[in-house]
């Protein structure tokens, strides 16, 4: 864990570029610091590994205080990867990657070994080990970058801007590359960006800076659901926030719950009571312990001689439930080419949690729709239309 307590970097005595901020990042926590230029990101970054001094405050990893720790112990603990990749030309690709193992003394096996995995890991011929930086492309590099970095298999990742020199497909590459080595290896990362997109494909959270300070300090559903202020909204900008508010909802965001359900212990004539008291047309069917196990409809009751039957008897038990945690985007045209009124939404353990209706479903269309639309003509008058034909 990595904690902010009222840290503050001031610079020639005037120059504030941290300003009292409490942070907290959880371990194995993917976090993107971002902001403009000058807005203290890049500087709260290089405070964890006292790469610049702390002038108030402290900063605690795992408890201890880092003013406690022998920088180059530190660092030698802490990986770090920069925009330029900072691998030493004059090394070969090999000797880059062993640079912190070999201070810790590992063994030349030991050594050779991770340096091969990694290798392998970044999809790189492990000939490359023996050529130069300047032999590789900058996508190359930067993937060299990043492992040199895990090579001592670090608790904390530092990342100064890592991808913002290389083209989209390259940095997308990359992007992928780091979820998958972050989640593999259990490591902390702190990612300093300029660019939101990035931020919220990498981030478990996000802190957004502006001048010193911490706007914001949330997850990427909170911040584009509920920006705390017009300088976040700003950031963000209007299109992203329209888009999250049309296209990050999930199935639970929309169902009802108090689903109406019966027990498979209950008869067909408990269910048509049922019916009658809810003035519903379905009733979902569960075991004792709410796990959805089918369901009956007013159709399959009207055909039934004998209502002494258990509704087990009678269930439609393919019924296809939605997820509550899917985003709704994905579950639509299927959901309204169901001829169900009610799709019943469960959790992981496909316990009940609620009901889709379809009149529902109508309303999120013509809400998208009518978000569209407003959003079109809002452009449209921003136009101007002085000097312009017919």
């Amino acid at each position: 864990m990595i904690e902010y307590k009222g840290v503050s970097k001031i610079f020639n005595g005037d120059v504030v570029a941290v300003d009292d901020v409490d942070l907290q990042i959880n371990p194995n926590e993917f976090v993107c610091f971002i902001g403009t230029s000058g807005s203290g990101k890049t500087t709260a970054l290089r405070l964890i590994n006292r790469m610049e001094s702390i002038t108030k405050g402290d900063i605690y990893i795992d408890g201890e205080n880092v003013k406690d720790l022998d920088p180059i112990e530190l660092r030698r603990k802490t990986g770090y990867v920069i925009q330029q990749t900072g691998l030493f030309p004059h090394m070969t690709i090999y000797e880059n990657i062993v640079t912190v193992p070999r201070l810790l003394d590992w063994s030349d096996e030991k050594m050779r070994e991770t340096a091969e995995n990694l290798m392998e890991r970044v999809d790189l011929p492990i000939s490359y080990l023996e050529r130069y930086p300047s032999e590789l492309s900058g996508g190359q590099q930067q993937r060299i970058g990043v492992i040199r970095a895990l090579a001592a298999n670090p608790n904390i990742v530092l990342m100064d801007e890592p991808f913002g020199a290389l083209d989209p497909i390259t940095r997308d590459a990359l992007h992928d590359l780091v979820i998958e080595l972050q989640r593999e290896y259990h490591s902390t990362f702190v990612f300093v960006t300029h660019d939101m997109d990035e931020a919220l494909k990498l981030g478990d959270r996000i802190a957004i800076w502006h001048e010193g300070k911490v706007m914001q300090y949330d997850t990427p559903d909170n911040i584009l659901a509920e920006p705390a202020n017009e300088h976040v909204r700003g950031f963000l900008g209007e299109d992203r926030l329209f888009d999250a508010k049309r296209e990050n909802i999930l199935v639970k965001d929309i169902m009802k719950t108090g689903a109406v359900s019966i027990s498979t212990d209950h008869t067909v004539s408990d269910a048509l009571t049922l019916m009658q008291n809810r003035r519903v047309d379905t009733l979902f069917i569960v075991n004792d312990e709410n796990r959805l196990q089918g369901l009956v409809t007013i159709q399959g009751i009207a055909d039934e001689k004998d209502i002494q039957r258990k509704v087990t008897d009678i269930m439609l038990s393919s019924v296809r439930p939605l997820k509550e945690n899917t985003l709704i985007q994905n579950q639509m045209r299927e959901a309204l080419q169901r001829g169900d009124s009610a799709i019943p939404v469960v959790d992981e353990m496909r316990r009940l949690t609620g009901v889709l209706t379809k009149s529902t479903l109508v309303n999120l269309v013509y809400d998208i729709i009518w978000d569209q639309s407003t959003a079109q003509e809002e452009i449209l008058e921003k136009i101007p239309t002085e000097g312009m034909d017919d």
